[in-house]
């Protein structure tokens, strides 16, 4: 029963999405690191200053996790 309960879900025990699946966590990273290098180079994610602000057009904060990974956290949105 233990083994059913965890069947279609993340490694963080989040659902996944429809139609996807269980065991694609090495694809769901791979595309997570994409997305990630993306925003980095199109200018929608930076660091904040010392005063914790974003740069102009910049909607999502860079967040270096404990072992090293670059996160992305959405802080605005952009009407362009």
């Amino acid at each position: 029963m233990a083994e059913q309960s965890r069947k279609g879900r993340s490694a963080a025990g989040k659902p996944k999405p429809a139609g996807q699946p269980a065991g694609d966590d090495e694809k769901d990273s791979a595309a997570e690191r994409a997305f990630v290098e993306s925003l980095i180079a199109s200018g929608q994610a930076a660091k904040p200053d010392s005063q914790g602000r974003l740069p102009p057009g910049a909607t999502h904060e860079i967040v270096e996790t404990e072992n090293g990974e670059l996160k992305v956290v959405r802080r605005r949105f952009s009407a362009y």
